[in-house]
């Protein structure tokens, strides 16, 4: 429906030769929202009339998959190592050895949640 508004809008004003404040007025749209698709249409672009993706292009600081591999390998090691320390703090420890600064102690977390190395122990009580 939105599609086709602006199709006919722009046409109005290309094909018809209406002025832009007639034909935003009537069709109850702002001046910004009438201009931003003419300029579109005038790009020359196929599907000028559809909605664009706002989400970024890249993500900056996204943990590469290499890392988290890292990650995961360190704390399965750690697993098995007889009295070891296994949480964040020790895979940061571990990572800081290899001269890698890993500053998100969330990530590290996230990472280990995300392939099930949690572990949780059920409370037995001693008795009354």
């Amino acid at each position: 429906m939105e599609e086709k508004l602006k199709k006919e809008a722009i046409l109005r004003h290309i094909v018809g030769g209406e002025k832009p404040k007639a034909i935003y007025t009537e069709i109850n749209r702002s001046k910004k929202w009438f201009f931003k698709w003419l300029k579109r249409y005038k790009t020359g672009d196929e599907d000028w009339y559809k909605e664009r993706s706002r989400a970024p292009l890249t993500r900056p600081n996204e943990t590469s998959k290499k890392e988290k591999e890292l990650v995961i390998s360190i704390r399965k090691r750690l697993e098995s190592e007889h009295f070891a320390q296994i949480g964040v703090s020790a895979i940061k420890w571990e990572l800081h050895k290899l001269g890698m600064n890993f500053s998100s102690d969330r990530a590290i977390s996230g990472f280990i949640k995300q392939e099930g190395l949690v572990k949780k122990t059920a409370y037995i009580p001693k008795g009354v």
